[in-house]
């Protein structure tokens, strides 16, 4: 049996996919439906994912979710898709620093490790035109150049930590990111869900196979 343990905020959790509930849960029917109609390995998902949740808050709770997890001789895949929070601005500064951004990923990655989980670290998602820049209806104020600040720390954590990197940034991008978010301008539609999970299973294909 494989465990995948999905650590996120309401990105993850699956806000504003009306149709299959996000992109981690159309993940988990995926493997669900495999299991029973093939027989193929049993594959166990866990959306763990937050709303409204940084990575100070991933720290304070990851071991404890993943030790009650955990089972030896069970293998075990830890995604972690962080961000879209920590780079609000609050008093003209980002909620949480890249540098303790970082910190929290990096502790929590070194906690998984000891547990031989592999890893795969999920960028963050490009904004709406509309909201860039500017206080969104939830009184929070992001910029793209700090999702791309943070992307490309995630880019370089995940080589010094040799961990795996899925930029789905570029995708949405390149699908035309509009037509993949909702109206808040942050979160994905059930479009922009789609496609993530397609992102996230192929990749994920990858590293199990």
């Amino acid at each position: 049996m494989l465990k995948i343990l999905c650590f996120g905020d309401s990105i993850t959790l699956g806000e504003k996919d009306i149709e299959h509930g996000g992109w981690a849960d159309r993940l988990k029917t995926h493997y669900l439906t495999q299991f029973v109609d093939s027989q193929t390995q049993e594959i166990m998902l866990y959306n763990l994912g937050v709303a409204g949740e940084t990575s100070d808050g991933l720290a304070n709770r990851f071991v404890s979710e993943l030790k009650a997890r955990h089972i030896n001789g069970q293998a075990l895949l830890v995604v972690f898709a962080y961000g879209a929070n920590d780079i609000v601005i609050h008093k003209k500064k980002n909620i949480v620093p890249e540098m303790y951004f970082v910190r929290n990923l990096k502790h929590c990655m070194e906690s998984a490790k000891k547990f031989k989980a592999q890893i795969l670290l999920v960028n963050l998602l490009p904004i709406s035109d509309s909201i860039e820049g500017t206080v969104n209806q939830h009184e929070k104020l992001r910029f793209d150049r700090d999702i791309q600040a943070y992307n490309t720390t995630l880019n370089k954590l995940s080589k010094e930590m040799n961990c795996d990197y899925l930029d789905v940034y570029t995708a949405f991008i390149d699908h035309g990111k509009e037509v993949c978010l909702s109206s808040d301008g942050v979160h994905p539609n059930s479009k922009g869900h789609k496609l993530l999970y397609q992102k996230i299973k192929q990749k994920i294909s990858n590293l199990v196979t």
